[in-house]
């Protein structure tokens, strides 16, 4: 891959909030991408990380049911039925080092290479940090004394996403235009260098 293909890539893994539904993710899927975050650097090489994936339906509804999506889009309560992911992967952490730095460190990386992953795969993804406590009693995880750092949601891209510049109304902020295209603002390479 040279250097212009991985910047591709870079930009086509955003977060994809809707999904075509009706093109299911299988275990398999999943798992390779699960595969993929194996082999990624993990702080004293520890490995503490484990996955919990769900695909089946009714698992699939009970995630979906505990998560928060896109705090900007205050009007939108998430993907509606048709467009919601058909796969999740957790990142779980052990109980006793979810609060260790090196650990989300850890979470952040095996979850971008997971995003990379799927994108590389043609399919979308959204990191969510933001779901309700008894999701790991949900997930099973917490009986094995581990608990869900992030969520990773994912399916067949449902939406079209487009960078934009960070210098509209916007700001920052990520937005919808009329014809439901997502559109991520992004800074200039030289507002991030000092």
């Amino acid at each position: 891959m040279n250097s212009k293909n991985f910047q591709d890539l870079v930009r086509s893994s955003r977060s994809y909030r809707r999904f075509a539904e009706d093109e299911p993710l299988s275990y398999g899927d999943l798992a390779a991408l699960v595969n993929a975050a194996r082999f990624a650097p993990s702080g004293n090489n520890m490995q503490t990380l484990r996955f919990h994936i769900a695909v089946e339906p009714a698992e699939r509804s009970a995630v979906f049911s505990r998560l928060h999506w896109a705090a900007q889009l205050r009007d939108w309560n998430g993907p509606a039925a048709g467009e919601r992911p058909t796969g999740y992967i957790a990142v779980c952490a052990p109980k006793a080092l979810a609060a260790n730095p090196i650990r989300l460190i850890d979470t952040g990386i095996a979850a971008q290479t997971i995003a990379l992953a799927a994108a590389s795969r043609g399919l979308g993804c959204c990191m969510l940090r933001s779901f309700d406590p008894d999701l790991n009693d949900v997930m099973g995880v917490s009986a094995v004394d581990y608990v869900t750092e992030l969520v990773l949601a994912l399916g067949e891209r449902g939406e079209r996403v487009a960078l934009a510049t960070s210098e509209t109304e916007h700001g920052l902020a990520y937005w919808r235009d009329d014809e439901g295209i997502h559109h991520v603002p992004k800074l200039a390479l030289e507002d991030l260098l000092v």
